[in-house]
């Protein structure tokens, strides 16, 4: 991290903040690779929802939960997010069916990408 940014909540907006745009920007860019890799793991089942919850969200969860406890405006939307997310994986890893069900979503397919809308 920088040398000017010493304290944890802005260590921790600035590390999810870079990923969030990455990630996010491939969802943009690239919506069927992400619907295929989602159709995936649904395929697998409960071993997907595993890979998904303890990959994707669990570690930023925690990441989250752990080093920004932030609970003033404007960072407590982080915060209460993060406790939201620690909630989801947590019913994931309790209820697996549940998280099936939301994953089956993905075979829906995009409903639009925005390089289809300006290319």
């Amino acid at each position: 991290m920088s040398a000017l940014v010493t304290d944890m909540p802005s260590q921790v907006q600035i590390l999810m903040g870079v990923g969030c745009i990455l990630i996010g920007l491939s969802h943009v860019f690239q919506p069927r690779m992400w619907q295929d890799y989602f159709e995936a793991l649904h395929r697998q089942g409960v071993a997907g929802v595993l890979t998904r919850t303890m990959t994707w969200e669990l570690w930023p969860a925690l990441v989250l939960v752990t080093g920004h406890q932030v609970w003033r405006d404007p960072g407590v939307i982080l915060t209460i997010v993060s406790w939201l997310l620690l909630v989801k994986c947590s019913i994931g890893l309790l209820a697996p069916q549940t998280s099936l069900r939301s994953m089956a979503m993905s075979q829906r397919g995009p409903k639009s990408s925005f390089p289809e809308v300006c290319f």
